[in-house]
């Protein structure tokens, strides 16, 4: 797949070869052929780079790698990454190598260009995950589809196809793609679309790409093709959405690989590169010859440089984890690779070897080999041992990252698990500050716990590297610490949740319950308030009493409301109590609501007295009149009273969750619901007058709606927030509803207002969506008519083509180009075909909408009839060109025309000449030769001719009559030139002939005379001698005879040289005339070739103007020529009238001709004249019309100008129409005229381009400002209509002003406030705002345009009586209660102000300042809760103030000022006490704390000291007192600093209180006395320790003199013994003086043990008595030696034999315990005697030693070891000799055993070859073969363990223990193997289930084995079930309580059932062989499988009880 894509892309991208044909190189048809060279990867490189490349001449292998080594050279110095590609790789051809080149390299020109810019924008260097981010964004509305990597998720095509579809959905149907079931078809189709539609070649196959795994690199490269053309829009979201993705690592928490330090893999032995050597090594073997060495010894150095390369490219090792396990996989396929390389080294290091050997080499070749040999082994060895050492490095920093963060995490978890703990021990509360506090502790506590989520997650990803040395157990160790983090992990998270919930319960109750107390105390409150200033007595008047009446009424229906209020916060309390289980709080809120009731009680007496006083006064006065009024008053009061149930229950807002409610009184409550209610209506109303503007009456097909869609989305995006303000008053209305139906109001009235609300914005969510849907449908209907009008425009262009288009002509090259510029026209035409689909489905859909314009299907039906018909016109000018052009005849006789034409004219010149007058012989002979040339080439142009005769009669027969009939005349003329120019040839050659053969006749003639003369003049000589000699009758006769013939000779002479003489003279003249005549003929062919032949092309007037000037002069040129020609006219004339007619027939045919030439000349050049000057005016005419349509359009541009912005009322504007209107009305004539002029000059040619232009720039402003007056009419139509509906909205304001200030007047004359009617209010403030907006933006839309003064006027006059209106409104609106307000603020705060003195008194005791920190936070918390009061009475005051609505501003002001400046000081003084009685209360509780924790260390410090010198004597453990002195030394140091801050938190503390530092000094004295008392008596016990430390330190080293004194002492005596005996006594002499000089000293160690003894106590005596003693008894032995002289034995010679002979003994006894029990070396050896000379050579060493051995218990112990060792190495060889006779008895079985044991071990290692050379898609017959062999085996293997079990029972357990433990073992691994690869119809296997149940096979179980350690092994798997069993027994899930998942434990018991039922066979078999088992042990192994089979049965009982309780 990879090799087709990037075939593809490299003849795709790169033009289909290496840059192109044009360089001359060839197209890449192979791959990896092409790039071996190198050239080709060069060429390309020139290409990419644009540098010109050098490259090698030759063609060998080495020039190839050279070529390579270059390329790859350049792409390392622009950083193309090339991680183990080498030259020889690519010469070689290797597939996978050259395709990782060609996707570097298609990734760093292609992938990274096209993503530079985005990259660089976000900052981001992975193009991979820019482009993973793209395709998930792109695609995330797609459910079907989650790309999450280049690989998979792509196989089933539908990927592609979202991705295209995200982007272009008018392409293909996104549901019919997916309902597609062939991954294949969706692939095909996507590849497809792309192909189409983007012009991405199809790179892929659908079949390569669905597989479970495609090509990564080819999808990327295809999805980069995809992301170039398509929107490149990628955000920061969705990157960060891929960073979070799971990432897929290779090495997971399950998955450990495990990685051996000494061990290469072998996976990659059957690489591509391995293959290549493998040839080229057997080619070097084949071939031993130093090429093939050389070849292979430059491929293997090579690739060590790219290894080598790549090694130090890793880079060092980071510090990050992550970073490093990147290093640790990057690695660990680098030592892969090199792995698969050895082979390839050590092959050529053996070939240079043989090379060697053979001999065959020079000396310089073999020093060449041998030092590449060397070079290659140190290179190698080098790079093994770098790679090794950096793989060492990797395993050891990435252990050691992973376990710090291990450590870390457990740290983590300890102190978080600490901290839980102690927040669970924290009780709830007891505040509500407490708990919100709490609340973000814990939140705090969460965001711990997700920072910490992060690592561990880093530790699922963890890597576990295993060397040799650890191996399973680390991984087994690893995995259950991580195991066991995870369980505290998920506890901690589990831990955290639950309180999260319980927190968030609690906290909502208790805020509920807390708003509701605030809101009963402050009603309470306030009601108390109203009852006292009622006045029950003293009434001045009536009113007055009828006042206090009306507040009495008022109170009981307030009482009344509230009665419910008491349960409900009992009801709350409880719910709290129930959550927060703290006796603290319940106590305070039993207290709270306690003085709620004894409230509540009072109040109800106080106003049932009120009534009741004010009742019998009312008694007193006039009934009748009372009674009305009190009625009056009644009924008032209960309407009132039912309009503020209304607002209170209307006003009240939920409690929002986590914050400080504010206390509020019902009337702000009510305040407070109207002002969200009037907002909101008010909001609706202003919105509504937007919505309902007229501009939404009437569908529109072009304008501009930006205005009118910005307002509607103004509106919509203020709409959440007023629909939370919606929310907040429906939960206030349900609020009250409740309250009022609990209290039994009637709440019908809230509901009303509630539910009209929500039915109003519902009705307004309504008029907002059909406002966005018209604006929607609006723009799509001006989308629509844009896309119309630009498609008419185009239509409207080829329209006027096609009308300026002349008639077809007849020339070919002329018709070719007419065809060639319709075929464009119709083909510009036919794209706009899929646009008017479009546009129909666009109509179609339009259509769809209810109401829709009517108008969209005439205007597109129009438009389609109008295009159809252009296209149809089109089509029809088309075929008519096409037929015309058919018809025409081809190039060929064009051709053939004008050679013939050309002919002819030539011809005809030539014949137009004197060719056939008389002249020299030679000359008319000339002549007559070209004459007959002519008729040759005459002969010649005759298939010419032939030919268009032909081809005019074909064309006459297809083309059009005129057409035909024009060529047919052409043809004709041709022809009768042709036939007169032949018949002119014919006679001039017959006349030329006759005249030359006169001509000879004359010249004959001439030559006769001449010829003649000499004869006359003989005859005369003659005559005159016969007449001298004749008679004189003859000579006379011959004399008359003479002369007459002499005169007749004269006669005839004189005729022909007169003759001569005429014709010469007749020759001059002709010539003279027939000069003139040809340079006539030359002038007239000259001016016919200048100015009528030559083809003139007029571009521009100029050049037109230009041309009528030369004709002009051409013109009067021929009129001069004219009395020329009359000249020689008249020279002809009169030379033919002298000249015989023979003479001048050729002259006067010559003249005819001249003269004929000269009138078609002068004929010519007038027509051509007249024509040019008519051309010329026509120009001037055309334009003089384009002057006046220009100066019209000038008009209408300068009119359109002027209307542009006209804004004024509707007259004006419908007088700009009108006048628009009018200059529309312009004649059609002018441009119909500047159409026909412009079309006579450009069917001529004439000025076409110039003409072309100006009339297409006349035609596209002619268009332009006629489209723009339209739409300008349009839109002063609209205006016209806008500023009629403006007129009308400003009547229809003034009027709603009008009836607003009445009806505001009448409220304000009878003082009725807007509280009083809050709908009322509501609804003028709605109104007065909508006017408001309405004049603003009326006022805006006509301000800074040239508006009319009327219509800003109106508006003026608008705005001010809106203005007037609303000053009327702002009075109507100020409150009533803004007086009582501001007196209870100025009293709360004057009772703080008398609280604040009593915070002055100052105390050190926690208590005391803790109390009066309570009060002061009692003061600080009527300050804050009267703040928002206060506030609110400064900002109503100041806005009563600023509104002018009070009497006395000023006054009102200074009051305000006033109780701001008292908030302000009372606030600022309470803060202080506050901070100050704080922080005296921490100093305090500081103090406290740090004096009591250093009075606890003294007073531990001192019973310390008082129970370790309470010892007698000195202590047992020396140094661990002295440790204990020094570490309290130096916490005597660090608590010398701790004495210093508790003395300066002193000083801090007495500046606090100033003045009573009294308090603070006794304690600092008190603690400094108890400090100085302990510390010095703990100084006195460590110096005491420290002497005597120093006492024993004195005596050990005496110990040590005396000691090394008798060391030294017995070596001497030692050595003495084999001195001679003078040394000896010599030695003994010295050592007698030194010991006589040693008794002083060692009388001193004991003087000085005793002291110490005595006064240091028992310990002191137990460590120095030992020493003494045996320094006493050394040192006397040593004495007595030395006084007695004897020998003496070394102790460590008797040691060492004791040694000896007990490690002999030792294993003869292991050997006699055996017994006769055969163990395998029994039968493998013969049992020779090898401890026999051990044995002998100890008894002689015994025997030696008792004779040196003085004392005589020490010689009996030797001899009491000598009889033991004999008595058991004869016991021993007994027991031997039994056994080898034992052996040989049973050894025809043992070898049995052993052959069968060898053949099933062999035939394990065979079958787990086999089943490791099994396919991944394993072959089920070759299971079912495996299967079958192994159920043979079984039967071998049975055979074995029965074999096994006889050799058992004769003896031979041991021997057949080890090979039967392992065959067992080696038989359990395979089975497991293999059980995975079984099915269901095969054998059944037991497996080990998920639960970890330890179930053993049916078949080991039966065949139990008698030897020992197997059998004991056995019970042991047994004991490892029944645990299991009980711990599944005693899990969760057989643990819950209450029935939570009776399905679950059923199960569970179920499987515990089946698992007992096999475990009881298993144990059953178990004792049946208990007594063939113990028959074989040894007395330990016997008690050891007594004891386990003894827990063995307690175990199964003890999971029996169980799971008979579980069942239970």
């Amino acid at each position: 797949m990879a090799d087709k894509a990037g075939t593809q892309v490299i003849q795709l991208d790169f033009s289909l070869m290496v840059c192109g044909p044009k360089f001359g190189r060839r197209y890449i048809e192979d791959l990896f052929n092409d790039f071996r060279d190198g050239r080709r990867l060069l060429e390309l490189l020139e290409c990419l780079t644009g540098q010109k490349l050098a490259k090698e001449k030759g063609s060998t292998r080495v020039h190839a790698l050279n070529n390579v080594n270059k390329a790859l050279q350049i792409l390392q110095r622009i950083n193309v990454d090339l991680v183990n590609i080498g030259s020889s790789d690519i010469v070689d051809g290797n597939h996978k190598l050259t395709l990782g080149l060609i996707w570097n390299i298609i990734l760093h020109w292609q992938v990274k260009d096209v993503m530079k810019n985005i990259m660089a924008g976000l900052q981001q260097t992975n193009s991979e995950k820019i482009l993973l981010s793209w395709v998930r964004q792109s695609t995330r509305n797609y459910p079907q589809v989650n790309v999450i990597n280049f690989t998979s998720s792509w196989s089933d095509g539908l990927a592609f196809n979202a991705l295209l579809h995200s982007h272009r959905p008018d392409l293909f149907d996104w549901n019919a793609v997916a309902s597609q079931r062939s991954p294949v078809q969706r692939l095909d189709h996507a590849f497809n679309v792309a192909r189409q539609h983007l012009g991405i070649e199809k790179l892929l196959d659908p079949e390569d790409v669905a597989t479970a795994c495609p090509d990564k690199k080819s999808i990327l490269m295809y999805v980069t093709s995809l992301f170039q053309v398509l929107p490149q829009q990628v955000t920061m979201e969705a990157i960060r959405e891929v960073e979070m993705l799971p990432r897929h690592s290779k090495v997971t928490r399950e998955e450990h690989i495990q990685v051996h330090q000494q061990h290469f893999s072998q996976e990659f032995s059957e690489t591509v590169e391995e293959k290549t050597f493998i040839t080229t090594t057997t080619r070097m073997g084949s071939e031993m010859d130093l090429e093939n060495y050389q070849t292979a010894l430059e491929e293997v150095l090579t690739w060590l440089l790219s290894a080598e390369d790549a090694l130090q490219a890793q880079g060092d090792i980071s510090n990050d984890v992550e970073v490093v396990k990147e290093q640790f996989h990057t690695h660990e396929g680098f030592m892969m690779e090199l792995t698969a390389h050895q082979g390839r080294v050590g092959n050529v290091l053996q070939v240079g070897s043989q090379l060697l050997s053979m001999g065959k080499l020079s000396d310089d070749e073999e020093n060449e080999i041998q030092e590449q040999m060397n070079l290659l082994n140190s290179r190698w060895e080098s790079l093994r041992v770098a790679s090794m050492e950096k793989q060492s490095n990797l395993h050891k920093v990435l252990m050691d990252l992973q376990n710090q963060q291990l450590a870390q995490l457990a740290d983590w978890l300890t102190k978080t698990e600490e901290r839980t703990k102690t927040i669970d021990s924290e009780p709830l509360g007891p505040d509500l500050d407490d708990l919100k506090r709490q609340v973000e502790e814990h939140k705090a506590f969460q965001e711990d716990l997700e920072q910490e989520q992060v690592k561990v997650n880093s530790l699922t990803h963890m890597v576990v590297v295993v060397d040799e040395n650890s191996g399973d157990k680390a991984t087994a160790a690893l995995e259950e610490q991580l195991q066991h983090f995870g369980r505290r992990w998920a506890a901690i998270c589990r831990w955290t949740e639950d309180r999260w919930v319980l927190l968030q319960d609690i906290l909502r109750k208790w805020q509920h319950f807390a708003e509701e107390q605030c809101l009963f105390d402050a009603w309470l409150t306030e009601k108390e308030d109203a009852v006292s200033k009622i006045h029950t007595t003293g009434f001045k008047d009536q009113n007055e009493m009828l006042i206090n009446l009306r507040k009495i009424t008022m109170l009981k229906g307030d009482l009344e409301m509230k009665r419910q209020m008491m349960g409900k916060l009992k009801s709350l309390s409880q719910d709290l109590l129930v959550a927060v289980k703290n006796k603290a709080v319940a106590q305070k809120l039993e207290s709270r609501l306690e003085n709620f009731a004894q409230r509540w009680d009072n109040l109800v007496q106080k106003v049932e007295s009120s009534s009741n006083q004010i009742s019998q006064a009312v008694t007193t006065t006039q009934t009748s009149l009372t009674q009305t009024t009190v009625m009056e008053t009644v009924t008032m009061v209960t309407t009132r009273e039912q309009i503020l149930v209304k607002h209170a229950k209307e006003e009240l807002p939920p409690p929002p969750p986590h914050k400080k409610r504010q206390l509020l009184v019902d009337s702000e409550i009510r305040k407070r619901f109207d002002s969200d209610t009037t907002e909101l209506h008010s909001w609706m109303t202003r919105s509504e007058a937007v919505l309902q503007s007229p501009e939404f009456a009437v569908y529109r097909k072009e304008g501009n709606l930006s205005d009118l869609r910005e307002r509607v989305n103004a509106i919509q995006r203020e709409k959440p927030e007023k629909y939370r303000k919606l929310q907040d008053a429906s939960r206030s209305a349900e609020a009250l509803v409740e309250q009022m139906v609990n209290e039994g109001l009637n709440a019908d009235n809230i509901r009303q207002a509630s539910e009209q609300l929500k039915s109003r914005w519902i009705e307004f969510c309504q008029l907002l969506s059909e406002r966005l849907a018209w604006l929607e449908y609006q723009n799509n209907i001006i989308d629509f008519y844009s896309q119309l009008q630009q498609l008419e425009q185009t239509a409207i262009t080829a329209e006027n083509w096609l009308k300026t288009q002349p008639a077809p002509a007849t020339d070919p090259a002329t018709v070719k180009a007419q065809l060639e510029k319709c075929k464009d026209e119709i083909i510009r035409m036919s794209t706009l075909q899929p646009q008017i689909e479009r546009l129909k489905a666009q109509s179609q859909v339009l259509k769809e909408k209810e109401q829709g314009p009517v108008f969209l299907d005439a205007d597109l039906a129009a438009f389609t009839s109008h295009f159809k018909q252009i296209l149809a016109d089109m089509n029809a000018r088309e075929k008519q060109l096409q037929t015309i052009f058919d018809s025409l005849p081809p190039e060929r006789y064009r051709e053939t025309m004008t050679t013939i034409l050309v002919w002819i004219q030539q011809s005809e010149t030539k014949l137009s000449m004197p060719q056939v007058a008389v002249a020299e012989y030679e000359i008319m002979e000339q002549r007559l030769k070209e004459l007959k040339a002519l008729q040759s080439s005459l002969q010649e142009q005759q298939k010419g001719l032939n030919y268009l005769s032909t081809t005019v009669e074909d064309m006459s027969r297809k083309a059009p009559a005129e057409v035909s009939q024009k060529y047919r005349s052409e043809i004709e003329v041709i022809l009768g030139r042709w036939k007169k120019l032949s018949a002119q040839l014919v006679e001039h050659c017959q006349k030329l002939e006759e005249r030359m053969t006169k001509l000879q006749r004359f010249q004959a003639l001439v030559n006769d005379i001449q010829t003649i003369q000499p004869s006359l003049n003989s005859v005369n000589e003659v005559g005159k001698k016969i007449k001298s000699e004749a008679e004189p009758e003859f000579a006379s006769r011959i004399e008359t005879e003479l002369k007459e013939l002499n005169v007749q000779w004269e006669h005839i002479c004189q005729q022909a040289y007169a003759k001569k003489a005429a014709l010469k003279g007749g020759l001059d003249k002709t010539v003279s005339l027939r000069k003139d005549l040809s340079e006539m003929h030359e002038w007239i062919t000259q001016a016919e070739e200048e100015y009528l032949e030559r083809d003139f092309e007029y571009k521009t007037p100029d050049e037109l103007q230009k041309a009528v000037e030369e004709l002009k002069r051409a013109k009067e040129e021929a009129m001069q020529k004219e009395v020329k020609v009359k000249l020689i006219t008249e020279s002809v004339n009169n030379f033919i009238a002298k000249a015989p007619p023979a003479a001048h027939e050729a002259l006067k045919k010559e003249l005819d001709v001249l003269i004929t030439s000269y009138q078609r000349l002068c004929s010519r050049l007038n027509g051509k004249c007249k024509t040019l000057e008519e051309v010329w005016a026509c120009w001037h005419e055309l334009l003089s019309y384009l002057d006046a349509e220009n100066k019209w359009l000038n008009e209408i541009e300068l009119k359109l100008k002027a209307t542009e912005n006209i804004q004024g009322g509707a007259e004006e504007i419908s007088e700009s129409l009108d006048s628009l209107e009018r200059l529309m009305r312009h004649p059609e004539d002018n441009r119909n005229q500047i159409r026909e002029l412009a079309q006579t000059l450009t069917d001529g040619g004439i000025l076409d381009e110039l003409i072309n232009e100006k009339l297409e720039k006349f035609n596209t402003r002619w268009e332009e400002l006629q489209q723009e007056a339209v739409r300008r009419q349009k839109t002063l139509e609209q205006s016209i209509q806008s500023a009629q509906e403006t007129d009308k909205t400003l009547r229809l304001i003034q009027e709603s002003l009008s009836a607003i200030d009445k009806q505001l007047t009448a409220y304000i004359a009878d003082r009725v406030d807007a509280a009083q009617v809050p709908q009322e209010a509501q609804k003028i403030q709605s109104e007065l705002t909508s006017h408001e907006i309405s004049l603003e933006e009326m006022k805006k839309r006509n301000q800074g345009k040239d508006a009319a003064k009327r219509v800003l006027s109106q508006i003026d006059v608008a705005q001010k009586k809106l203005q007037d209106v609303s000053m009327k409104f702002r009075l109507f609106q100020k409150p009533a209660n803004f007086e009582e307000r501001l007196q209870e603020c100025k009293r709360i705060l004057d009772e703080v102000k008398l609280q604040v003195p009593k915070l002055e008194k100052k105390s050190v005791e926690q208590e005391v300042v803790q109390s009066r920190l309570d009060h002061c936070m009692k003061l600080y918390k009527s300050l804050s809760e009267v703040k928002s009061e206060v506030e609110t009475v400064i900002k109503t005051g100041r806005q009563i103030v600023q509104k002018q609505q009070t009497e006395n501003p000023k006054e009102l002001d200074e009051r305000l000022t006033a109780l701001k400046l008292q908030y302000n000081e009372l606030g600022a003084k309470v803060t202080e006490k506050k901070q100050e009685l704080e922080k005296c209360l921490k100093l305090s509780r500081k103090l406290r704390k740090e004096i009591n924790a250093m009075t606890e260390w003294l007073a531990a410090t001192d019973a310390e000291l008082t129970k370790r010198s309470a010892v007698h004597g000195m202590p047992s453990n020396l140094d661990s007192e002295i440790a204990w002195g020094k570490a309290t030394r130096k916490e005597i140091e660090k608590r010398q600093v701790h004495l210093k801050s508790i003395s300066d938190l002193g000083e801090n503390l007495k500046t606090v209180l100033k003045g009573d530092e009294r308090l603070v000094e006794d304690k600092l004295s008190l603690l400094n006395s108890n400090w100085i008392a302990v510390t010095s008596r703990a100084e006195e016990w460590f110096n005491l320790l420290l002497e005597y430390q120093k006492h024993m330190e004195a005596f050990d080293q005496n110990v040590a003199n005396v000691t090394t004194w008798i060391y030294r002492a017995e070596i001497l005596l030692d050595e003495s013994d084999k001195q001679k005996p003078q040394q000896k006594e010599e030695s003994l002499k010295r050592l007698k003086a030194e010991l006589n000089d040693m008794h002083p000293k060692v009388d001193s160690v004991r003087a000085q043990a005793v002291d110490l003894m005595t006064n240091h106590g028992d310990h002191c005596k137990k460590i120095i008595e030992p020493k003494l003693s045996e320094l006493n008894q050394r040192f006397a032995t040593l004495s007595q030696r030395i006084k007695s002289g004897k020998p003496f034995i070394p102790s460590k010679e008797l040691e060492q034999f004791d040694f000896d002979i007990q490690k002999l003994l030792e294993p003869l006894e292991v050997e006699i315990q055996q017994g006769v029990n055969l163990k395998e070396e029994d039968f493998n050896k013969d049992m020779s005697e090898d401890d026999e000379s051990t044995v002998k050579e100890l008894l002689q060493r015994g025997e030696t030693l008792q004779k040196r051995v003085t004392d005589e218990r020490k010689r009996e112990e030797i001899k009491i070891k000598q009889q033991l060792l004999q008595s058991k190495h004869n016991a021993l060889k007994d027991l031997r000799s039994q056994r080898r006779k034992k052996a040989l008895e049973i050894s025809h079985q043992w070898y049995q055993y052993k052959r069968q044991a060898d053949d099933l071990m062999t035939w394990l290692d065979d079958i787990e070859k086999k089943l490791a050379s099994l396919p991944d898609n394993k072959d089920e017959q070759k299971l079912k073969e495996i299967d079958g062999e192994l159920e043979k085996k079984k039967e071998d293997l049975n055979a074995v363990h029965r074999q096994a079990e006889r050799l058992s029972k004769d003896g031979a357990a041991k021997a057949v223990e080890p090979t039967l433990i392992q065959l067992s073992k080696r038989w359990q691994d395979f089975e497991s193997k293999f059980a995975q690869f079984r099915r269901l119809n095969y054998a059944q296997i037991q497996t080990v289930r998920e639960d970890t149940t330890f179930v053993m096979t049916e078949t080991m179980t039966g065949e139990t084995t008698h030897v020992p350690s197997t059998y004991l092994a056995e019970i042991l798997r047994l004991l490892q079930a029944l645990s299991e069993v009980e711990e599944r027994l005693n899990s969760p899930v057989l643990q819950a309580k209450d029935c939570e998942d009776l399905f679950k434990q059923e199960e569970c018991l179920k499987s515990i059932r089946d698992s007992l039922g096999r475990l009881l066979g298993q144990i059953d078999i178990i004792h049946n062989k208990k007594i063939l088992a113990l028959q074989n042990t040894t007395p330990k192994e016997a008690a050891s499988i007594q004891e386990k089979l003894t827990q063995l049965d307690f175990q199964w009982e003890k999971v029996n009880k169980i799971y008979r309780d579980r069942q239970a």
